[in-house]
């Protein structure tokens, strides 16, 4: 083996032992999915990649991450196992290098019209025996075609990749799991007052809606979500002849009403994977000009997570029919939410709620479309 060699084979030895740590110190599988990407890209000079995802209810591969600049357009595309050359290298297991995939009878077309596929690297992914998905690499860079070497480099990284894939789909059971669980709790605090019914999920598609508009990455609105289902589950102390009052609340009932937030705060503390949520709950009563509840917090002071939730709970407050009250129409309630900017709602929050009402997307339809892209869920409201 000459010198270039062994330095090529030790560095890439280097990115597989770095890429094992990532994946052994991170939940965040995309993220860490995303760093080996790169880093086959640049080992083997390929154009773009993919790592694809058996489903096994479906026995259809799905992308898990996909990267290049017509992502967005193919992220949701699936493929049946045994079809094209994706599938059969899935099916049979043995890593394949189709150089013209024109020639190749299996090849089935690009699924975006704005790249172009002239070659593929693929080799499977497996865990505990079991295939689990493939790593694709897409058109070698300044060079005719991939080879074995870079087949190779490949079946090294798909070593750790497999089973990283597969601990990420048993997290993903677990954490779905526990979701349903903590959905089911807000819901059952809701259940007290008939006339809240689909509130809390109303809230946490609006609070999504708004946080994705401002930019919040996949982390900070996983945190969200959690904290607007909870939001409310302080409720579930306040007597009942005052959360179900058919009129407004006097000022020692308020003051009763107003303990939701520490109670809330208080009842999840207990439980520490929700301590990441908690300043949410406890603070999406308050104001930025110092007059809300429970802290009397001002601006910045408060988190954002509760300054997002306290627009979302709001606007569906106003825009839900109370005991006491019809229900405001959309666009003066809206006018109220301006109104408030700057005093009551942080001003970057309001900011992102015009932009979505201008674009017609401050929506229960539009809350179910971005929940399903960033979490794989569907709404019932």
């Amino acid at each position: 083996m000459d010198t270039d060699s062994a330095d090529q084979r030790l560095a890439d030895y280097q990115s597989l032992l770095e890429i094992g740590v990532e994946l052994a110190g991170s939940l965040d599988l995309n993220r860490v999915l995303e760093l080996a990407l790169d880093r086959a890209e640049k080992l083997c000079r390929a154009e773009t990649s993919s790592v694809w995802q058996l489903d096994e209810s479906s026995s259809e591969l799905y992308f898990r991450v996909v990267r290049g600049r017509v992502a967005g357009d193919i992220r949701h595309q699936r493929v049946k196992l045994g079809e094209g050359i994706v599938g059969r290298v899935a099916q049979s297991g043995e890593g394949e290098i189709v150089n013209d995939v024109r020639s190749d009878p299996r090849w089935r077309g690009d699924l975006a019209s704005a790249f172009q596929t002239r070659a593929i690297l693929a080799v499977p992914l497996r865990a505990r025996g079991r295939r689990v998905g493939v790593l694709q690499l897409l058109n070698p860079i300044d060079k005719e075609s991939f080879d074995l070497e870079d087949l190779e480099r490949m079946r090294l990284f798909a070593a750790p990749l497999g089973p990283a894939i597969d601990n990420a789909r048993l997290y993903t059971a677990l954490k779905s799991l526990y979701l349903d669980t903590v959905t089911a709790l807000a819901e059952a605090v809701e259940k007290r007052d008939p006339y809240t019914g689909g509130h809390v999920r109303r809230v946490v598609l609006y609070s999504v809606l708004l946080g994705h508009e401002m930019g919040l990455d996949y982390a900070d609105l996983d945190r969200l979500r959690i904290a607007s289902t909870l939001h409310d589950v302080g409720k579930i102390a306040v007597p009942d002849e005052v959360l179900r009052k058919p009129a407004p609340l006097d000022d020692n009932e308020y003051s009763i009403m107003k303990r939701h937030t520490i109670d809330g705060a208080e009842i999840l503390s207990r439980i520490p994977e929700l301590r990441d949520i908690l300043p949410g709950v406890r603070s999406h009563h308050e104001r930025l000009d110092g007059e809300g509840y429970p802290d009397g917090l001002r601006e910045e002071e408060i988190p954002l997570n509760a300054r997002i939730i306290a627009v979302a709970d709001t606007y569906d407050a106003m825009t839900s029919t109370r005991p006491y009250r019809k229900a405001l129409e959309h666009d003066v309630a809206v006018a109220e939410i301006r109104r408030g900017s700057g005093t009551q709602f942080c001003p970057r929050v309001v900011a992102a709620f015009e932009s979505l009402v201008a674009n017609g997307e401050l929506t229960v339809e539009t809350g179910r479309a971005v929940m399903a892209r960033l979490f794989g869920e569907t709404s019932q409201v």
